[in-house]
């Protein structure tokens, strides 16, 4: 965030023009703010001006369905414990016309926080303080004066938070000083307005829900914004699309939904990424008051599969039941599941159900023949054992695919399987990410064993750089790995890797005719949004072509990501706080057929 009040003053009206934040209303230093009387969810009405003695008064601006929002819950409370007992009061404010006051009282219960959620249905309070997005926190001090606007602390992450703006706005002005900075900028979820009446005609300049917008949401949003999911809201529904409109077109403006990271548009399954046209018809809609249309032309409600999403699987095996803490830092676990297969087996194809969807961001799975994981778990008092988000803590000797938000299973090509050897277990490595309150979990792998001889073995190769040194303060620093296709192959996905300070990946093949492909090119790199990138048509690689890595890292100040304040040199390392620079490839052999006579049910002598 900024250096000092003059930079962050800066970022905040960037970040405005950008948000479409009110200019108008109080800045920190200006006019007192009304001692105004707002209901909480029972009816009971509170002052601004607090409790008699107040010193200082924190209004937290949240919402019941913002995930930015349940990151700071926890946050908000510990500094209510810090400073209540010091004259700070501390008020909840909701601000959005269109959440129910049933809704906000139960998130407050289910929250636990100790400070009231007042009602601010109309935004007089919103907007005289000039808060268009939540969360938002705000410090008046005794005389209501606005000493500080904006975000809570620099990170999302709690763990990478290094500057705690609210808490020293906090000590200023207990101290009797001027916070610096006095205005930083915030990101989150837009406030919900109330918006016009929901009738309306299709025309040319305003598209409608039940002619346009229904189809886009269902084609690519419901699959994960629909109850019992893994998005914070739902999104099938005309109320729920209209109460989210506004959130709805900046983060389809922006690109940051749905989430799809590789710009090689066309080259893969399941491309989560809106046309052009799509996101001008949902800013239009949004623009012109979101109506509603011809009710009757509302298009029925997309259909999902109950239960596994592709057939019931030969083999079922579930991690033991973990407690996942209410608050904290994101969490890597690792359960190592015996498969107790009798022989060799060969695996067409997985799926993987997260046990809870409100707390699990992504899950891989990889298969241990070394006995390490179930050494690690001996030696772990908890179910399984903690990882760092960058491996199981072993050599794999092979994968069984993962789960991530909006990825399907898909079955390998027929007479392709994963090789799941005699005794061998699966370790799923689960990512964790706190919602506000205690949550439980026992994820589900599915096997589908091959019912067709296999004749090619999924493999993977990697493409690694174990050896660089990115220097503090470099703001762009490449790092490149190569490797060489010593056999003709056919490649079936691809996957980049690395951690925090990354910010663009691109893995190229060349061809020995001189030709170039790009097998994924991601600009924006997001730790938390990794994925299997399946080819829609498998690449053919011939002898002798050259597989390049380059990645690009942030390794300055300027990195909101970056995990050391002040940076420091980074190298290799498997905790998220080093680097990696790493790709896979997963490939068949052209030559391969395992079902030729002498080939062997589960080795072929050329290792794995």
């Amino acid at each position: 965030m900024g250096n000092g009040m003059s930079k962050a003053v800066v970022g905040a009206a960037l970040a405005a023009s950008l948000l479409g934040v009110a200019s108008a209303g109080d800045t920190p230093g200006s006019e007192p703010v009304p001692d105004l009387a707002l209901p909480d969810p029972g009816g009971a009405t509170h002052r601004l001006a607090g409790p008699e003695g107040t010193r200082a008064t924190v209004l937290f601006f949240l919402g019941t369905e913002c995930p930015m929002v349940t990151r700071y819950l926890g946050r908000v409370a510990a500094l209510h414990g810090a400073y209540a007992v010091k004259g700070v009061a501390f008020f909840g404010v909701n601000p959005h016309a269109l959440e129910s006051p049933e809704a906000i009282a139960a998130h407050a219960k289910a929250s636990a926080l100790p400070f009231p959620v007042l009602l601010d249905r109309d935004q007089k309070l919103a907007d005289r303080l000039r808060v268009e997005s939540v969360p938002t926190a705000i410090l008046l001090d005794a005389s209501r004066r606005v000493r500080y606007r904006g975000a809570v602390d620099d990170h999302k992450m709690e763990e990478l938070s290094r500057r705690p703006f609210l808490r020293d706005a906090i000590e200023a002005v207990l101290a009797g000083g001027e916070p610096a900075p006095a205005e930083t900028p915030v990101a989150g979820c837009a406030v919900q307005r109330a918006l016009p009446a929901a009738g309306g005609a299709e025309s040319g300049e305003t598209p409608t829900y039940a002619g346009r917008v229904a189809a886009i949401l269902d084609a690519h949003c419901v699959a994960c914004h629909r109850p019992g999911q893994v998005a914070p809201f739902a999104l099938d529904s005309f109320e729920s699309a209209r109460r989210h409109a506004r959130d709805i077109r900046r983060a389809t403006a922006s690109r940051s939904m749905p989430p799809w990271k590789p710009a090689n548009l066309g080259d893969f399954h399941g491309e989560r990424r809106l046309p052009d046209g799509e996101i001008e018809t949902i800013a239009r809609w949004v623009a012109g008051g979101a109506p509603l249309g011809d009710a009757g032309a509302v298009p029925p409600p997309r259909k999902f599969p109950e239960g596994w999403m592709i057939g019931e699987p030969d083999v079922v095996l579930t991690a033991p039941e973990y407690d996942v803490p209410a608050r904290g830092p994101d969490e890597y676990r690792c359960f190592p599941l015996e498969t107790s297969l009798p022989e060799d087996a060969w695996v067409s194809a997985v799926e993987v159900r997260p046990g809870n969807l409100r707390v699990v961001h992504h899950v891989i799975a990889y298969v241990d023949t070394s006995g390490i994981s179930a050494l690690r778990d001996g030696a772990d008092p908890a179910p399984g054992y903690r990882s760092q988000g960058t491996g199981p803590g072993f050599q794999p000797s092979g994968e069984m695919s993962g789960w991530a938000p909006g990825v399907m299973p898909v079955r390998l090509p027929e007479g392709v399987g994963r090789l799941l050897p005699k005794g061998a277990r699966i370790v799923l490595e689960v990512h964790y990410h706190k919602n506000g309150r205690p949550e439980k979990d026992h994820t589900s792998i599915g096997l589908h064993l091959a019912k067709a001889p296999v004749k090619k073995r999924l493999r993977i190769f990697e493409i690694v750089n174990p050896t660089f040194r990115i220097p503090a303060g470099a703001e762009r620093h490449q790092v490149t790995a190569r490797t060489r296709v010593r056999e003709a192959a056919t490649a079936l996905f691809v996957m980049p890797h690395m951690h925090l300070l990354g910010r663009e990946a691109r893995i190229e093949a060349e061809l020995p005719d001189g030709q170039k492909r790009t097998l994924v090119h991601i600009p924006d790199w997001d730790f938390n949004w990794q994925d299997f990138y399946l080819f829609r048509d498998p690449l053919k690689l011939p002898e002798g072509t050259r597989i390049r890595l380059d990645m690009w890292y942030d390794n300055s100040e300027k990195n909101p990501n970056n995990p050391n304040r002040p940076p420091k040199d980074v190298r290799w390392g498997e905790q998220t706080t080093d680097e990696m620079c790493l790709g896979y490839v997963a490939y068949t052999r052209d030559a391969e057929d395992r079902t030729a006579e002498g080939a062997g049910a589960g080795k072929d002598g050329k290792g794995r």
